[in-house]
């Protein structure tokens, strides 16, 4: 057993205090003045004896309350040395199911199969309406460390939504292991009525790609199904829900300029006109808006050191950062977004800025959340592996069991006995 608290246990002194007050209690004499004592009745010895016996019990008692309450606070618990397996293995929920994983699972024992998900449950108590579809990948290895395990398979999906903030560094020795999906999906997100046709826009992505596609289609087409106030359309083909109709309306992007960066404004012209071009959508590009309002913006892009407040309106703010995985990043509000670096003409191409602005544009936040349901992109495993800290950790680590809660249903009693014979005896 051991204290995590040891220096309370010098509150065992506390023990002379009951013991001291019982010895002064006893030196107290009381005189009782009597005309005579011939009709007085000498006691009986047990009755004296039963009286010296009350108050040892009283003394005890309190004794008693004094070493469970200094027990209490010095923490104590038991430490319990507990062998670790050798190999556990962490499976992403969406991917029990999977063949090409369900085979090799039925070969491990179930006390080393957990889901990578919150608290790591095992995977045959498995409910999946409990977890999300897509983990955070590193906020769930800082505590991967806590499974005793000498080494951990981790099976994911890779999903590069999945991975936000810093690489962390963590001592257990893990492996992870990718399981891309192989699939292509296609999903169409919005539509556009145009003079004789519609313009349907999709969002296609596979593990290697994120893209948008738009197809026309005629007014006629049987493929099109329209609800009754004739302002939303559905692909009869598709599962998608119904897409509301929108028109060729002219989008307007403010941009604050920097004197001193002038070369971004290139860019972004230029990844404007492109995004127009693909659109077939006019859009209007205002450099350092004045007397208008900055909510009847699309977009305001911000390049200079001023921030305009109560801007409900996407705002996109330079504001560096090297670990950040894309050129534009979510910010801390929902319409606030940061370019995490200086364009130039191979990150703009590499990273598609033009579709990353593309979705600052949408006005539809419906159209953000398709995105993010069907964005397969993975990460490579180097990518997404944990940095690893060397432990000298010995094979067998240490459970602790904390005694203070057991303690204090010793002590709620005792309190109460001690209170009911002190009143009765009047101590």
């Amino acid at each position: 057993m051991e204290f995590l608290n040891a220096t309370y246990l010098w509150g065992f002194l506390g023990i002379l205090l009951p013991v001291a007050i019982h010895l002064w209690s006893r030196k107290k004499v009381v005189t009782i003045k009597v005309g005579s004592i011939k009709l007085l009745q000498a006691s009986e010895p047990k009755q004296n004896s039963n009286i010296k016996l009350n108050e040892w019990w009283l003394l005890i008692l309190r004794i008693l309350m004094v070493a469970m309450l200094v027990l209490i606070l010095s923490e104590p618990v038991l430490n319990k040395r507990i062998e670790k397996q050798s190999v556990n293995y962490l499976v992403e929920p969406s991917l029990l199911n999977d063949d090409r994983l369900s085979s090799f699972l039925d070969t491990i024992s179930e006390e080393k199969v957990r889901l990578l998900t919150k608290d790591f449950p095992y995977a045959k108590d498995f409910k999946s309406y409990e977890y999300p579809k897509v983990p955070k990948y590193w906020q769930l290895a800082q505590e991967i460390q806590k499974i005793n395990a000498d080494s951990i398979v981790v099976f994911s999906k890779g999903y590069l939504k999945g991975v936000k903030g810093r690489r962390p560094s963590i001592r257990a020795n893990t492996k992870w292991i990718v399981l891309a999906s192989e699939d292509v999906l296609e999903t169409p997100i919005a539509a556009k009525q145009k003079q004789n046709d519609f313009e349907i826009t999709a969002v296609v992505s596979s593990a290697n790609f994120l893209m948008f596609k738009k197809d026309s289609i005629s007014e006629k087409n049987d493929l099109l199904e329209f609800n009754v106030s004739q302002d939303s359309v559905h692909l009869i083909s598709s599962k998608t829900d119904w897409l509301p109709l929108t028109s060729n309306e002219t989008l307007s992007v403010g941009i604050l300029s920097n004197d001193s960066l002038p070369e971004q404004m290139y860019y972004f012209k230029a990844a404007y006109r492109a995004i127009s071009k693909f659109l077939d959508q006019p859009i209007e590009i205002i450099v350092d808006p004045e007397g208008i309002s900055l909510n009847d913006l699309n977009t305001l892009v911000i390049l200079n050191d001023s921030l305009p407040l109560d801007v409900k309106r996407n705002i996109l703010v330079y504001k560096p950062d090297a670990l950040a995985n894309q050129l534009i990043e979510s910010g801390t509000t929902s319409n606030s977004f940061y370019l995490t670096e200086l364009l130039n003409s191979e990150n703009i191409v590499t990273n598609r800025f033009a579709d990353q602005l593309l979705l600052l544009l949408n006005t539809d936040k419906s159209i953000d959340e398709y995105i993010q349901n069907y964005d397969q992109r993975t990460l490579a495993e180097s990518d997404l592996q944990p940095l690893h800290i060397a432990d000298s950790t010995v094979k067998n680590s240490i459970q602790f069991f904390e005694m203070s809660s057991w303690l204090w249903l010793f002590l709620i009693p005792i309190v109460i006995v001690e209170r009911i014979l002190s009143r009765i005896r009047k101590q």
